[in-house]
């Protein structure tokens, strides 16, 4: 086994061995390192997504209570519009009528003349 060795072939076949056994542990550190790069990758890129739609719903929800408070605002503008209506109608169904109540009628009457069908 000593002659083998030390024979031409024999430290041919070691330097062999030899270069194999460094190419093959590189290669299977070389796996491990690549494995734990990209799970720390998918990790970070799948975070970075997650903010992100996150901010997105933020900025919808703020924009949903910006419109509703416009709309809340004009909801009580329409109201305040339409009490100063009903007021004017009441007092020209008086000054018509000498005084007497205005009923309901009298006021969807005036509605309905307003709207056109």
């Amino acid at each position: 086994m000593l002659a083998f060795i030390m024979s031409p072939i024999g430290k041919a076949a070691g330097v062999a061995l030899l270069i194999l056994g460094i190419v093959g542990g590189f290669r299977w550190w070389l796996h491990e390192h690549d494995k734990a790069v990209l799970s720390g990758y998918v990790w970070q890129s799948e975070k970075a997504a997650s903010d992100a739609e996150v901010a997105k719903l933020k900025r919808e929800i703020l924009l949903g209570q910006q419109i509703r408070a416009q709309a809340d605002k004009e909801a009580g503008q329409l109201d305040i519009d339409s009490q100063k209506r009903q007021a004017a109608d009441e007092e020209a169904i008086n000054k018509t009528t000498g005084g007497s109540v205005v009923t309901r009628d009298d006021l969807d009457n005036v509605e309905r003349v307003r709207k056109p069908q």
